[in-house]
């Protein structure tokens, strides 16, 4: 008997997930005895038991869910060490009064903050020559001249700075403006010249 159509597309989308699925697929059968006795031939070569059929299903999808499993979510990076980093300037860099700066999370997804609150999501904000550095977690990030906002989520950007020892702070927070604190924090010191 010939498969149902939608027996094919079944087949056919376990194909791409299983391909050894695909092999198992009955094939349609000629009008003539030879090209018949062709097909059942094959079939008789290629045809597995059942249960191979189920194993290699099964086998497929516990590949699947232990991939998904093993995956690290937004939420938490693979060492578990969630947090921002500077990728420029580094830590002690002279740099001139306008100079461009990269910005990198681990664990945590850039995300506008135009898109609202979403758990395991933020965006970079630079603090400049603040006490202390960082700001703590819950606290709003303010708006102005010391706290810029790359609330586009944004990983670069161009700074421009007076002369002399800055400490520029890396903090990660929500579309809200909420701070991750110290964790989601990183202080490095420039020299603008």
């Amino acid at each position: 008997a010939l498969p149902r159509a939608d027996e094919n597309s079944k087949m056919a989308s376990l194909a791409a997930f299983a391909p050894s699925v695909a092999a198992l697929r009955p094939k349609v059968a000629k009008t003539s005895n030879v090209a018949k006795a062709v097909v059942a031939e094959r079939r008789t070569e290629t045809v597995v038991p059942a249960i191979s059929t189920r194993r290699a299903l099964l086998g497929g999808a516990v590949s699947a869910a232990m991939t998904l499993a093993m995956s690290p979510g937004p939420a938490a990076a693979k060492d578990g060490k969630n947090g921002v980093y500077w990728i420029a300037p580094k830590d002690g860099a002279t740099v001139g009064q306008e100079f461009d700066v990269k910005m990198g999370v681990i664990g945590y997804e850039l995300a506008p903050a135009s898109e609202g609150l979403q758990e395991g999501t933020g965006h970079h904000h630079i603090v400049v020559d603040q006490a202390g550095g960082y700001v703590d977690k819950g606290t709003e990030i303010p708006f102005d001249a010391t706290h810029l906002h790359y609330g586009k989520a944004q990983k670069e950007a161009t700074i421009k700075l007076e002369p002399g020892t800055h400490t520029l702070t890396l903090q990660f927070a929500n579309a809200k403006h909420m701070s991750y604190g110290k964790k989601f924090a990183k202080t490095i010191t420039v020299t603008v010249v």
